[in-house]
């Protein structure tokens, strides 16, 4: 069966990047440059698919464009270029930053062979000078993971997706989407749920160090509920070769009570490690 005309108009409209479970990214073609994050496509003010959640995804919406006015403008940051509202008022789509390339994960997944590891502390420490700054601006991300680091043309890295984040005062604790369980301390729930939002912020800022240091997704190749296996204590396997091991370490037992303080091991390390 061929497409129906509806869906020969939206794609003669729109270029659908990805589709989570919350949300869909999407480009209209008169805005090659910009992405659209909402809950379902909109054309010319109308929705195509029935926004579900109307309500919610107006407050999540509301709540990340507040983060990144918190946070923006910075080098690291995708730039968010506003916020669309419906005739009622809803918030409906953010207007992002385009990074042609896509994320971090994806491209540590289809790249077997990683960058020499000089690159790759520098992607680790662009990542951590990143995370400073959201501190700095009383912003805990509250979702570190590789899949939330754009790879722009030139290979530059931006931070991205804060639909959870905490921002003093006005949103004082983490929304309702926040770490993947391989980015998770890995102890019982009672004890995580006893963590600090800051030591849980850090615990994760190790475990991006780890896949991107490591070139690979924490808990590669382990069989299992990845829910159980880190409850029950497992934590990945550094490699002996593995020159940011004892920052991931410091990271994971809790060793660091700050980001700046994670920056400027990593900032000492890169210098130690030859370029080549």
């Amino acid at each position: 069966m061929g497409l129906s005309p509806t869906a020969v108009f939206i794609r003669s409209r729109v270029d659908v990047l990805m589709r989570t479970d919350r949300s869909v990214l999407y480009i209209d073609r008169a805005e090659p440059d910009i992405v659209l994050k909402a809950e379902t496509i909109w054309i010319d003010s109308k929705p195509y698919g029935s926004p579900s959640k109307i309500e919610e995804t107006s407050d999540n919406l509301t709540r990340e464009h507040d983060i990144y006015k918190a946070i923006s403008p910075h080098r690291y940051i995708t730039k968010c270029f506003g916020i669309t509202h419906d005739s009622d008022g809803h918030a409906i789509a953010l207007k992002l930053e385009r990074a042609t390339k896509g994320n971090l994960r994806h491209i540590i997944e289809e790249t077997p062979e990683p960058p020499p590891i000089h690159r790759r502390l520098e992607m680790a420490t662009t990542l951590a000078e990143s995370i400073l700054h959201l501190h700095s601006r009383g912003v805990i991300w509250g979702d570190i993971s590789t899949r939330n680091v754009l790879v722009f043309s030139d290979d530059t890295i931006k931070i991205c997706d804060f639909a959870s984040s905490a921002l003093s005062q006005t949103y004082p604790e983490f929304g309702p989407h926040t770490y993947e369980p391989a980015y998770c301390p890995a102890l019982p729930e009672e004890q995580v749920s006893e963590l600090s939002m800051m030591e849980r912020e850090l615990y994760a800022l190790g475990s991006a160090i780890y896949e991107i240091t490591e070139w690979k997704f924490p808990y590669s190749g382990i069989d299992g509920d990845i829910w159980d296996i880190v409850e029950a204590g497992t934590i990945p396997v550094i490699g002996i070769e593995n020159t940011a091991g004892g920052i991931i370490d410091r990271c994971w037992k809790f060793g660091y009570d700050s980001a700046s303080a994670v920056l400027g091991d990593l900032t000492a390390l890169v210098k130690q490690v030859p370029n080549k």
